[in-house]
């Protein structure tokens, strides 16, 4: 059997299997989906309730302490507060001495209330201090459309009404409590009552809040009624938070309640769970209905795509085919972001991985061949030179001449310098190939590394001159300690030293400087050269590459020496790059962390430049540059 014919009855036989097994899995899946995300949205909702209300409250609290303060200023603006006993006045079912703010009365007299009510809208409430109890004498507030007078704290209960309150003695001019004035906000304005009742949760659910005593505080749609009665409530009151189902007036809900704790409500979401049931079945018939199209639109559908899934593997086949041949440049462009397009992706990078690493041989070819012919060319120069040194003393010698001092001084200057190329030569190998292995480590020590990069500085001094070059150190420190190795410090600041003088002319500036930044130090050697084509600053730290030909080079070189410098440079944790305009000059920038290792380790680096050691390693740095 062909292999498209093998993929059609395939996708058909997938196709009604997961159709099946859909219709089974949607249909509960649904229902639990459908359920979980009301119960989401019922928490939500009670949640975002719970913010309203916490928000009304702090601005209620805020509210009152500045309603309070307003009406202690306005009765302080009366004068001393005081009881007279000589007059007595009937106050519900007490008989009470007066109080008074001053000249002004405040027993049974509603100015002061009533004014503090007009500028905060807050109702105020004025007690006498009598027989220990708080008896209001003046207030605003109403009960069964009377004021609320000749009642005290504790004896009598506002139905149906919620504030927020606050209280402060009042205090006769002998600091004794006499009174008490108190202030109330509405907790349930006529704005969020109608803000809560408007919510609503699908076709049939809302929200609506109970307090702790049973009492509906907020209904939508009936008045409020005690359901103290209704055992879902009780269930209610033995936690804070949480899911009940229950039967209200025969119609099955499921609700979320949470426990508003500053004015004791419980806010209640709930939803009739017929809804819920109504859309898990449309759901499941609309899952019926919508799998059979599937399984007749899937049957021209496997057709298509099978068509669609072998012709890109045929075209595969066919660059398969012509790559087997030797071909590396074919490529199969097959537009697809499946199974097949990847193929087809990963056998074009395959092609043109090995079209790179041909690439790569043939270029590793060349610079093994440009190697090989630095390398002899660096080794037959000094050869040469000393072998030709010493022929030239054999003739001398056969004919007896007599050699002077300064001829013999000469010819063994010559030898000595191209040893020490040899030698440079021999020692970037050597460290190229332990850095290669690991074996390279630093020696870090604690020392001034403005004087250890000076004095390596100022000991090229002569050699620099001696090239008619001028070289300067400068720093905006003058004593910075940190742990670095300062052999290999010299190492790369001799080696910047003696590449700028190679690509400088006579007359040019070598300018060395040091910048303290605190957490690192920041090391510049700029010249002001023949600079460095900018397509060529990439090569300048690559491994045996030199920027000018071998054959019309202006200077000596084998091409590892900066690669070295990196390397040193790194092992310090630190970073080197390059700036540089053709024909107006280069600049090295040197970035080392500034640290400082634990005293048991700490030996300050103390360095003199001028000894044989030191002599030795600028004579080697500098013995591939010739006057």
């Amino acid at each position: 059997m062909r292999v498209k014919y093998k993929l059609m009855i395939s996708n058909l036989v997938l196709i009604v299997f997961a159709v099946s097994i859909l219709g089974v899995l949607v249909a509960q899946k649904s229902k639990d989906a459908i359920f979980n995300e009301v119960n989401e949205k019922s928490e939500r909702l009670a949640e975002s309730i719970n913010t309203t209300l916490s928000v009304r409250n702090d601005l209620l609290t805020e509210k009152s302490y500045g309603d309070l303060n307003f009406a202690n200023t306005l009765l302080n603006n009366l004068s001393d507060f005081n009881v007279d006993y000589n007059e007595n006045i009937k106050v519900g079912e007490f008989k009470l001495p007066v109080l008074y703010a001053g000249n002004q009365r405040l027993s049974l007299d509603y100015t002061i209330v009533n004014k503090i009510k007009q500028s905060t809208g807050a109702v105020a409430t004025i007690f006498l201090l009598h027989d220990d109890k708080l008896i209001r004498v003046a207030s605003t507030i109403f009960e069964d459309d009377k004021q609320v007078i000749g009642t005290y704290i504790g004896n009598i209960v506002i139905e149906g009404l919620g504030y927020v309150t606050r209280m402060k003695p009042l205090l006769d001019k002998d600091k004794k409590v006499i009174g008490a004035i108190g202030i109330g906000n509405k907790i349930l304005n006529n704005y969020l009552q109608e803000t809560l009742s408007a919510i609503k949760l699908g076709k049939t659910g809302y929200a609506y809040i109970v307090d702790s005593n049973g009492n509906v505080i907020l209904h939508p749609s009936e008045e409020v009624k005690s359901a103290k009665q209704y055992d879902f409530v009780q269930k209610m009151y033995s936690s804070e938070n949480g899911r009940i189902e229950y039967t209200y007036e025969g119609i099955k809900k499921e609700a979320y309640y949470k426990y508003f704790k500053p004015w004791n409500w419980y806010i209640v979401t709930t939803v009739d769970l017929e809804e819920l049931n109504s859309s898990s079945r449309s759901i499941f018939t609309t899952t019926i209905v919508t799998g059979l199209i599937i399984i007749i639109f899937g049957g021209i559908l496997a057709l298509f795509l099978t068509n669609t899934v072998v012709k890109p593997i045929k075209k595969l086949k066919t660059c398969m085919e012509i790559a087997g041949k030797g071909d590396l440049t074919v490529r199969c462009n097959i537009d697809s972001k499946d199974e097949i397009g990847i193929l087809a992706n990963s056998f074009n990078n395959m092609l043109a991985e090995n079209e790179r690493l041909l690439e790569e041989t043939v270029q590793y070819d060349k610079l093994k061949t440009e190697f090989i012919a630095n390398m002899s060319h660096e080794l037959r120069t000094p050869l040469n030179i000393i072998f030709s040194t010493a022929q030239l003393f054999d003739v001398l010698i056969n004919k007896g001449e007599n050699l002077n001092t300064d001829k013999i001084r000469n010819y063994t200057n010559s030898i000595k310098q191209n040893c020490y190329r040899l030698l440079r030569l021999v020692n970037n190998l050597i460290d190229m190939t332990k850095i290669d292995s690991g074996f390279m480590n630093l020696e870090l020590k604690n020392g001034d590394i403005v004087q250890v990069a000076e004095e390596v500085t100022q000991s090229t001094v002569e050699y620099v001159q001696y090239m008619s070059r001028t070289i300067i150190f400068d720093t905006d420190q003058e004593e910075k300690i940190m742990a670095f190795d300062s052999e290999k410090l010299e190492r790369i600041l001799l080696n910047l030293i003696s590449n700028a003088t190679k690509f400088t002319n006579p007359g040019d500036k070598i300018k060395v400087t040091l910048y303290d930044k605190d957490s690192h130090v920041i090391i510049s050697v700029k010249d002001t050269g023949r600079g460095i084509q900018e397509e060529k600053i990439s090569q300048l730290f690559q491994r045996f590459k030199q920027i000018d030909p071998l054959l019309n080079r202006s200077h000596e070189g084998s091409g590892i020496g900066l690669s070295i410098v990196k390397a040193l440079v790194e092992m310090h944790g630190g970073t080197i790059e390059v700036k540089s305009k053709y024909r107006e000059g280069t600049e090295f920038i040197i970035c080392l962390p500034a640290n400082v290792i634990s005293e048991e380790n700490d030996t300050q680096v103390k360095m003199d430049c001028t000894n044989q050691a030191n002599v030795d390693n600028i004579n080697i740095e500098f013995s591939d540059i010739y006057n």
